[in-house]
């Protein structure tokens, strides 16, 4: 698999560094896409996966 560069994504800086942002959540961040069909079970997945990591001590959004 190949990626490209989208043309209007744009990084903007904000004033908390990320590894100030790291030792803070004890964590590193990262972002996970559920895709699928309508109804394929995304959202409850999702709401398991979230109850977990904050049971475990991972901030979650």
């Amino acid at each position: 698999m190949t990626e490209s560069k989208s043309s209007n994504i744009v990084w903007h800086e904000g004033t908390v560094s990320r590894k100030h942002r790291e030792l803070l959540n004890q964590h590193r961040g990262f972002t996970i896409w559920f895709t699928g069909l309508s109804g394929s079970g995304k959202s409850t997945l999702s709401v398991a996966l979230e109850e977990r990591l904050y049971h475990m001590g991972c901030r979650t959004y």
